[in-house]
């Protein structure tokens, strides 16, 4: 448990493991503690850096960020403050969407990137999505809201057979707090923030992963931000949600290993994971 003195924010972050260094962007609200379920697997394999984004969690903000390129920012100067020339990347959710910003503005710092439930441009229905999001943080009950983003965010077989561990999660949540003020922050600095196309260009070899049952991003914009990245592969992971790392770690976390390690996946996970 450390902090850096950055810039614009006051940076809380975790250093586990042993490897080549990997960076852990969590998503909308998320603190470090989202990896906690992972974090023994993937540090057997990898350095891991574990962050708040800026205003979430331990990470105190000292000034609001307008742009995804300003938490892209914060995450370059933990880097230097970290003496580390590149390290690997993994975002989940709007961790992602700042992942990609992070390696369309800083290429020579991303060795490989892992993008999950993610998307690089917002349609309609994810501008929609995000309203929604938006309205229910201000004017839902705190249970209430983290409530509608487990049902959104959970495929239904997995929330039918795992109820109550989703209700102990929601009352984990809600004691932890909720950053509401941070969250909606983000989800301003999210809508207006879509890279311009001429611009979008991402040169580390990319694997994009999205869960079956995806209703806040759904997989059919994880698989089209793949098509725009030269080179990359799209996994779907059969009967997952939108947080597929913790529904289904056994197919996902040993495709992800093997892509950062540079490994040709198995087809024993043929059944569980699809590629494009």
């Amino acid at each position: 448990m450390a902090y850096a003195e950055l810039t614009d924010v006051r940076s809380y972050y975790e250093l586990v493991g042993e490897g080549e260094p990997l960076l852990l962007i969590p998503g909308l609200g998320g603190t470090c503690r989202v990896w906690d379920t992972i974090v023994p697997e993937l540090a057997a394999q990898f350095s891991l850096i574990l962050v708040d984004n800026r205003g979430i969690g331990r990470s105190v903000a000292r000034n609001k960020p307008r742009t995804l390129a300003d938490y892209s920012t914060d995450l370059v100067e933990l880097l230097d403050e970290l003496q580390l020339d590149r390290a690997h990347v993994l975002g989940l959710s709007l961790g992602g969407i700042i992942a990609q910003r992070f390696a369309v503005d800083h290429p020579s710092r991303v060795d490989r990137l892992v993008l999950v439930s993610c998307t690089h441009r917002f349609t309609a229905y994810l501008r929609g999505m995000a309203s929604l999001l938006g309205h229910s943080l201000r004017r839902f009950p705190k249970r209430v809201f983290v409530q509608t983003m487990e049902l959104l965010g959970t495929a239904p077989l997995y929330l039918d057979a795992n109820e109550q561990e989703i209700e102990g999660l929601v009352g984990q949540r809600c004691r932890e707090g909720l950053h509401a003020r941070a969250m909606a922050i983000q989800l301003r600095c999210l809508l207006g923030s879509e890279v311009d196309p001429d611009r979008y260009r991402i040169p580390a070899p990319t694997l994009v992963i999205s869960g079956e049952h995806d209703a806040l991003i759904p997989n059919c914009y994880a698989r089209l931000m793949a098509e725009r990245i030269p080179g990359s592969r799209f996994v779907m992971i059969d009967g997952a949600g939108h947080n597929p790392m913790a529904e289904a770690p056994h197919a996902v976390l040993p495709l992800i290993t093997r892509f950062l390690k540079g490994e040709e996946a198995e087809a024993s996970y043929a059944p569980l994971a699809r590629d494009r």
